[in-house]
Order: C-alpha cells, then sequence, then structure tokens
C-alpha cells in the first residue's frame, strides 16, 4: 500500500497546476470561438504510458526513473495545451504585420532573401543547419533524461518554467502581431508546412484540427531562438553534454531564419523573450518570498 501510494505522489505539484490552468484556459476560449480540434483515444497513448511509468517507478523505489518519467509526462502535457493556445490566438489575431516586420529588417540591414539563395546554393551546409533546427525535441528529450539521472531537479523545474513562459509570450506575440513570414513575402515555397495551416487559420473557415497534427504557428517572437537560448543555460554546467548542445544550439540560430520561416525582428523579440522569462523565473520567487516576510513582519509589529 505504501509503495501504490508513493508510486501516485508527485515531484511536480505547482507544474502540474500550472498546466490544468492552461488546458482550462484553451477550452474556455475554444468554446468562445469557430475553432474544434479532434481527439483520439490514441492521442493519450503516450501520455498514458508516461504517467503509468512514472507510477511503476515511483512505486519500485526508483526516484530518479520516476522523476524522468514524470518530467516527460509533464512537457508533453503543457506542449499539446501551448499548441493549442498558438492556434486559438492566431485565430483570434488582427491584421498581419509582414510588412512591418519586413521595413525593419531592412533598417538593419538583413537581407533574407540572399541568405536563402546562398544556403539554396550550398547544400552541405544546408543540411548542417536543418539537423540542428530540427532537433529541439530530441534537446528536450536529452535533457529530461540526462538531468533526472544527475537528479537536478530543481533545474528541471526551472526549464519547465523558462519553457511555459516563453511559450506564453510566443503566444502572445501571435495573437497581437501575427505574420506568415518571408518566405510568404517572398512568394518561396519550402518544405515547411506551418505557412498552409497558418493561412488555413487565418481563413476562418473549417477550422478543426487534429490534435496530433498540430504544427507551429507562432512567428513574432521567435520561439525556436528562446529555446536555443534558452537550453544553452539549461544544460550548463553538465560537462561535455553541455558544451555540445550550446554548440548546436549557436548552429541552430543561424538556422531559424530560413527554416523557420523568421524573420530578423522575430528572433531579437525572442531572444528578448527568454531574457525577460529567465529574469522570471530566477528572480520572482525570492521576490514573492521577501513581499511574504515583510508581511509577517508587520503583521508581527502590529501584534507586538
Amino acid at each position: 500500500m505504501n509503495g501504490l501510494k508513493h508510486g501516485l505522489s508527485s515531484e511536480f505539484v505547482p507544474e502540474w497546476c500550472a498546466v490544468t490552468a492552461l488546458v482550462l484556459l484553451d477550452v474556455l476560449w475554444a468554446a468562445r470561438i469557430p475553432v474544434t480540434f479532434t481527439i483520439t483515444r490514441d492521442d493519450f497513448l503516450v501520455l498514458g504510458l508516461g504517467l503509468g511509468a512514472c507510477w511503476g517507478l515511483r512505486a519500485m523505489r526508483l526516484r530518479k526513473g520516476g522523476l524522468m518519467a514524470e518530467y516527460f509526462s509533464l512537457t508533453l502535457t503543457a506542449t499539446t495545451a501551448i499548441c493549442v493556445l498558438s492556434y486559438l490566438c492566431l485565430a483570434s489575431s488582427g491584421p498581419l504585420v509582414d510588412a512591418r516586420l519586413m521595413a525593419m529588417d531592412r533598417a538593419l540591414g538583413f537581407d533574407w532573401l540572399a541568405g536563402y539563395q546562398f544556403l539554396s546554393a550550398h547544400p552541405g551546409l544546408k543540411s548542417v543547419l536543418g539537423f540542428a533546427y530540427g532537433s529541439l525535441v530530441y534537446q528536450g528529450l536529452y535533457f529530461c533524461v540526462l538531468l533526472a539521472l544527475m537528479d537536478r531537479k530543481q533545474r528541471m523545474r526551472d526549464m519547465f518554467w523558462l519553457f511555459g513562459l516563453c511559450a506564453l509570450f510566443a503566444c502572445l506575440g501571435t495573437l497581437l502581431f501575427p505574420a506568415l513570414g518571408p518566405s510568404k513575402f517572398f512568394n518561396i515555397e519550402t518544405h515547411n508546412g506551418f505557412v498552409p495551416v497558418m493561412e488555413h487559420i487565418l481563413s476562418g473557415r473549417d477550422l478543426t484540427f487534429a490534435l496530433s497534427g498540430m504544427t507551429g504557428v507562432v512567428s513574432f517572437p521567435s520561439f525556436h531562438t528562446a529555446m536555443a537560448l534558452a537550453y544553452v543555460w539549461a544544460f550548463r554546467g553538465t560537462g561535455p553534454a553541455g558544451w555540445a548542445m550550446a554548440g548546436v544550439n549557436l548552429v541552430m540560430l543561424l538556422a531559424v531564419p530560413f527554416f523557420g520561416g523568421h524573420y530578423l525582428m522575430d528572433m531579437i523579440a525572442g531572444a528578448a523573450t527568454m531574457l525577460l522569462s529567465l529574469a522570471m523565473v530566477k528572480y520572482a520567487p525570492g521576490l514573492w518570498a521577501m513581499r511574504g516576510t515583510g508581511r509577517r513582519q508587520t503583521v508581527a509589529a502590529a501584534n507586538a
């Protein structure tokens, strides 16, 4: 009985509460606009396996394994809820701001089209950048495994909140500053499937999407930029693995404009988003604790 009770316990109670609140926001928002998400039992298969592994490993007193499985399940649920929120934000957004973003890029001297043409002429370099750009999911899985084995639960919690805040800022940017990206601006067909999905959402017609088939619809700020910098921070102090991840993410930053269909301004905003989110993760708990201490001291002085 004690093993079962231990297996059902959680190491991330505040984080699960935040994800639950996010899911409720998605449900309430979706009920107010003509967007529908189809859900099947298969959509819960991986999550069910993750939670089952978590409970089983905890029941067997394999704490690090349980920590790994629970964090995987937590981030999977959060990622799905955030993807849904991004669709809802884009469906509720206003006029596109591509012309303004392109004008700012040109004012900064950034020539997206020239960079795209250069990559097209160098397939080897393009393959390297494409690999780095597509590594984000695998970095998340590796982070989950490595940090759980190192028993760095606080770092895992910090990364969860950093990821969540960056994603919420990205969704807010999608709502306020929707854009289709440079490839659409220059009428260039790419292998990225997100532009047609974004156009479909913005059309306002037949807005029914499969939960398992969602893709990224965030342009400004660049979420890939925010996460590339976030993982450089998150993997710090892990030895050679940390240096390797830093190298991959620096290469990813070079890939973001062309594989993610982003303006340079998207990337600048993404970097600012990450720094703001990191400041909130690192300093907000301390400020809240100081506020609570000050309040207790005030009450104690009043009762003295």
